[in-house]
């Protein structure tokens, strides 16, 4: 009997032992899942705010001529305040704690090829710490998460080389093309009238309410026609063929101002992205589209949208260089075979741009926000 009672007690033991044990073991795991939970949350919070940032910097003012170190220092601290703002529904969802500015970094550029341009990061990084305990105060806790923290960088990259977009999806460029010649002065080239302030500065563009107003901005526009009787003239758009020459995948020049380039576009051309320089097919304007154009764009284009350059004609198009952005301020049909375009470039970002290498050149208009790994 007593070997009974001793042997019932060896057991007891050994039971509250492995019970304490599962009980550890429940703590832990309980911690683990809480803590990965919130981990994922710092994470989340932290892309979500660097992206802010991001966008934020990247407006049309970056064009405008010279600049002051106290705006580039105002618009960090907007930028800032964007991503402090994201950061801030997370706090107000979750156990998450603000941030602060000191989270928010700016990863400047070594190299700009255009020094004379507002600076534009190549990166923006925010990180949220753990090490003080801000984030996980469960008592009881068995996890030491001092050495945590979830951080994120979103990259800023100028550099395409090509736009693909996925099936189904549609490139917001415009059916048109501009003659460039940096070497060449005058009417109608994109380097002499915009980059080198050629053009006139008539209009400004009010972000807020999304409309041109009366009054230079210190960005100029260009203007340029499009003629069913082109002259070689410098100041002729020329129209390019999305359809490719198969008149079943034709689409009227309306939805094609208003779709831009599908990728059933592309897949009808034989590409799978439009990689620059590129020869695309062009078309002789009608005079029915050009009234179709008259109306679609009277009032302007407020929305952002590419607008390739091309450097010559060749044989089967035109031969496309380098891609800007622009908005339509407005087009003004003169006479029945002739409809003149008016056009500010603006800097637009899509996640369509295919980047390239450092020492592809930069492009002030295009941009890509991505988040790195």
């Amino acid at each position: 009997m007593r070997l009974c009672v001793a042997r019932s007690g060896v057991l007891s033991v050994w039971s509250v032992a492995a019970l304490s044990f599962v009980g550890l073991l429940s703590f832990l795991v309980l911690d683990l899942w809480l803590l990965s939970g919130l981990m994922q949350q710092a994470r989340n919070c932290c892309e979500s705010a660097a992206v802010a940032a991001a966008h934020k910097w990247l407006a049309d003012d970056l064009l405008r001529s010279g600049y002051q170190q106290f705006q580039v220092d105002g618009r960090q601290a907007i930028c800032t305040d964007a991503a402090l703002d994201q950061a801030g529904w997370y706090s107000e969802r979750s156990q998450l704690p603000p941030l602060s500015e000191a989270d928010v970094e700016y990863v400047w550029r070594e190299n700009s090829a255009d020094v004379a341009s507002f600076p534009v990061p190549s990166a923006v990084r925010v990180r949220h710490p753990m090490a003080d305990g801000r984030i996980y105060r469960r008592p009881g806790s068995l996890l030491n998460v001092s050495e945590c923290a979830a951080a994120a960088t979103a990259s800023l990259e100028n550099r395409p080389v090509a736009f693909r977009p996925a099936p189904g999806q549609t490139l917001p460029m415009l059916p048109f093309s501009i003659c460039d010649d940096p070497g060449a002065a005058g009417a109608g080239w994109w380097t002499s009238q915009i980059e080198q302030l050629g053009g006139a500065d008539e209009v400004s563009w009010n972000s807020e309410q999304r409309i041109f107003e009366q009054g230079p901005d210190g960005i100029p526009e260009i203007s340029v026609e499009l003629t069913t009787e082109p002259s070689g003239s410098p100041d002729e758009l020329s129209l390019l063929d999305f359809s490719g020459g198969d008149q079943t995948a034709a689409r009227p020049l309306k939805r094609q101002i208003e779709e831009g380039l599908r990728f059933a576009d592309l897949e009808v051309l034989g590409w799978q992205e439009l990689a620059l320089p590129a020869v695309f097919p062009a078309l002789q304007p009608q005079a029915e589209q050009l009234a179709e154009l008259q109306v679609e764009l009277a009032s302007g284009r407020m929305e952002p949208s590419l607008l390739m350059l091309c450097s010559r004609l060749a044989s089967g198009g035109v031969s496309l260089q380098r891609a800007v952005a622009v908005r339509v301020v407005d087009a003004v049909q003169s006479d029945v075979q002739t409809v003149r375009l008016r056009f500010q470039p603006c800097v637009m970002v899509t996640s369509m741009a295919v980047t390239g290498s450092p020492e592809t050149s930069e492009n002030r208009y295009v941009y890509s926000v991505r988040l790195a790994n």
